[in-house]
């Protein structure tokens, strides 16, 4: 019993680990899933926001030192200069993107990253990692996504790829860029996200393991009880049916000893001899004794004393 409960409490801890790695690997999904689908949801916004801007064919901003003139942008339009003097430059898709990127890192919340393998402008060249997934869009990849630590901290970075459209033209066509090319890249890092609260997932699936092991514990040990009492009472048990079977066999050797008249005595009506099977004719005093277990002594009875000795009775008077 005791090799028993210890097989059922080794498995049941085996099943609550398996649930517990199993539980554990279900959040990360989930916090992976969650992180993917919001850095998903901050590109998606970006594109609208630049499909909106190239389909304005860019928009003016007041130049100064906030907004510089992009030095890149190569449009005979990109200064413009209004009756009252105010002096507009031009702000094509990704010098707003470029803009969006600078107030996001100013607040240190989600950093966004406009880049590509040939950037016109050099402080857009990708970093090591996005260089990596800017490759495997040429594979064909459609997105990539990924956790890692930047230092201490647990960040998410997600990179999609920008497609080159008509409007993109105006200043990548001399790059050798065509409409469905893969431009370069948006990549999106999101520095915080809700952590894996691991310790208490791993408390709750110790107090049910414990738990669950010292009812195992305790339900084989009553188990284990009960089962000593059940082997004692069968023994009694045996004990008492052995002794019933002696008792009942000496009854049956009794009873085999005994002999027993039945039927018809066949016996003569003066001399009081008996015939047995095989015709003799016996004494009546041997044939019981040979069919009984009755044995005789002799005497004689007073009518017989009379008869035959009178003169003993004579004597007595």
């Amino acid at each position: 019993m005791k090799k028993g409960t210890l097989t059922v409490t080794i498995f049941w801890l085996g099943v609550v680990t398996i649930s517990l790695f199993w539980h554990v690997a279900d959040e990360k999904r989930e916090h992976e899933q969650l992180a993917l689908e919001t850095a998903r949801a901050f590109f998606q916004q970006i594109v609208i926001t630049r499909a909106w801007n190239a389909a304005l064919g860019g928009v003016y901003g007041p130049a100064g030192e906030n907004l510089p003139p992009n030095p890149y942008l190569k449009d005979p339009l990109r200064d413009l200069s209004t009756e009252q003097g105010l002096k507009l430059t031009k702000i094509n898709p990704a010098y707003m993107t470029r803009q969006i990127a600078e107030i996001a890192a100013r607040k240190k919340g989600i950093q966004f990253h406009i880049t590509s393998l040939k950037p016109i402008r050099p402080q857009n060249g990708a970093a090591d990692w996005e260089v990596e997934w800017l490759q495997s869009f040429e594979q064909s990849s459609k997105e990539q996504g990924a956790f890692v630590f930047n230092g201490a901290k647990r960040i998410f970075r997600y990179m999609a790829p920008l497609y080159v459209e008509e409007s993109c033209l105006r200043c990548h066509a001399e790059q050798g860029y065509k409409i469905g090319d893969i431009r370069g890249g948006i990549s999106v890092v999101i520095p915080y996200l809700a952590k894996q609260d691991n310790f208490t997932l791993f408390a709750g699936y110790s107090i049910i393991a414990v738990l669950g092991a010292v009812l195992i514990i305790t339900g084989g040990a009553l188990l284990g009880r009960k089962r000593v009492l059940l082997l004692q009472a069968n023994r009694s048990l045996q004990t008492e049916v052995a002794e019933r079977q002696k008792l009942i066999h000496e009854l049956e050797e009794a009873l085999s000893q005994i002999k027993t008249l039945r039927g018809i005595v066949p016996i003569c009506s003066y001399c009081k001899q008996i015939r047995d099977d095989q015709g003799y004719w016996n004494q009546l005093e041997a044939y019981i004794s040979k069919h009984s277990s009755a044995e005789f002594s002799h005497g004689i009875c007073p009518k017989c004393m009379k008869e035959l000795f009178p003169e003993i009775e004579a004597d007595k008077k």
